[in-house]
């Protein structure tokens, strides 16, 4: 028995000699062939040896190779599963050996987990590092660039954040984050027609960014762009965000500057639908309606500025102008007294009664066949001449105003010869300025 287990063992050691050398054939491709060189003598000579010796390096790359393999596994999930676990100290090490092994660059998120661990550890200069040797090895990854333009401007480099974020967007343009990231570093270095560019781009990504928009219209205005333009951009954001008052204010405000007043009027109707009791916008629509020729409707808005505001003495002019302008010549008499008696030291309202008077002396020369001026209107002309001066020397922000006034109708007043000629008569004696007071 012990005989047969012996011949058995040295049989099946045997085997595994023979299948050994047939691997080994296979693996190197050695095979004696009869077609090899003629010696001197005629023979041939067997090309195995010479094979061999040529092929014996692959095989010792390939096993290497294997085990290179071996360690840059283990190495890579060494280091993952520290980094996984927190264990950022003991990730960098085992990382960093699989980044250099990662010949075929096969692995960019070892670089990530490297950074993310010097990071975690207060390093971000290291994780920098990190990041821009990944760059030299990855050079269009677009989050590469990101990360680096990230570290870049918290460390206070901003040209090389801004050319990190750009090469970001060259790789990749349809990150928002890289763009809402690039604007700022743009604008700190006063780049802002680039700054433009880049929120333009933007907003075409993302149209309903609300943010964007504004920034677009505060850099075209920084750039002096036309206000149309400005304008037309407000409206863009305020679609991506309706309920946004302050944009409707602004808008309407803008309109209003522009000189076009009705859609003024409507962008303020939108704002006052959000805030009605907003007296500035009350009064900027009133204003609108003012100049749109819309006096009745003016009077209402400014009735209501009134009403939250009852010593605004300017609103209280402006809507007795509005009287004026309508044919209400006493009304507009009395609202322009009532702001002379809130306010004795606001010019306007001396100018506005002036208005009053002028005008009623125009009216009363225009009712009559023959529109000459006589010495009845003349003296209704120098009351309102009188009450232009008031309001120049009594307020130096209507000062300009009321001298121009005052230039006006200056030719219409009483002459020299004018008083020769009624030496008695002190106010007007015709019926059509019976009402006046005096």
């Amino acid at each position: 028995m012990l005989r047969k287990k012996m011949f058995m063992g040295l049989f099946l050691f045997s085997m595994m000699i023979v299948a050994g050398i047939a691997v080994s054939s296979l693996m190197t491709g050695c095979a004696t062939t009869t077609g090899g060189a003629t010696t001197a003598g005629g023979s041939t000579t067997s090309t195995v040896d010479e094979t061999a010796k040529t092929e014996q390096p692959t095989q010792q790359d390939t096993v290497m190779s294997e085990q290179m393999t071996r360690e840059f596994l283990i190495a890579l999930s060494t280091g993952n599963e520290h980094h996984k676990n927190k264990n950022y100290v003991d990730a960098i090490a085992p990382l960093k050996k699989a980044a250099v092994m990662d010949k075929e660059h096969k692995y960019p998120s070892t670089y990530t987990k490297l950074a993310d661990s010097y990071l975690k550890l207060d390093k971000p200069d290291s994780a920098l590092v990190v990041y821009q040797e990944a760059l030299q090895i990855y050079p269009d990854n677009a989050f590469f660039y990101r990360s680096a333009g990230y570290y870049l401007s918290a460390l206070q480099r901003v040209p090389e954040a801004i050319e990190a974020y750009q090469n970001a967007i060259k790789y990749d343009g349809q990150t928002t984050t890289d763009y809402k990231n690039l604007g700022p570093l743009l604008m700190s270095e006063n780049r802002a027609e680039e700054a433009l560019e880049n929120y333009q781009k933007l907003a075409e990504l993302d149209p309903g960014d609300a943010q964007t928009q504004e920034i677009i219209a505060s850099l075209l205005a920084q750039l002096g762009y036309d206000a149309e333009e400005i304008i037309e951009q407000k409206k863009k954001a305020l679609e991506a965000n309706p309920e946004d008052a302050t944009l409707m204010f602004e808008i309407a405000e803008m309109l209003f500057k522009e000189q076009q007043y009705a859609e003024s009027v409507d962008y303020f109707d939108k704002f006052l639908a959000i805030s009605p009791d907003d007296a500035t916008a009350l009064e900027y629509k009133g204003s609108a309606l003012q100049n749109d020729d819309k006096f009745s409707e003016a009077i209402k808005s400014y009735e209501k500025v009134l009403a939250l505001q009852p010593d605004n003495v300017k609103v209280i002019c402006e809507m007795a102008t509005c009287h004026l302008e309508l044919g209400n010549l006493q009304r507009a008499m009395s609202v322009s007294q009532q702001a002379i008696n809130k306010n004795p030291n606001f010019g306007l309202g001396y100018i506005v009664k002036g208005d009053v008077y002028a005008r009623t002396a125009d009216e009363c020369i225009s009712k009559r066949d023959k529109r000459i001026v006589n010495f009845d209107d003349k003296l209704v002309y120098e009351k309102a001449y009188a009450f232009y001066q008031l309001g120049a020397s009594k307020d130096v922000q209507y000062a300009d105003l009321g001298k121009r006034k005052m230039n006006y109708i200056k030719t219409d007043t009483p002459t020299t010869e004018d008083r020769f000629m009624h030496p008695n008569q002190k106010q007007p004696a015709i019926e059509c300025y019976a009402w006046l007071p005096w």
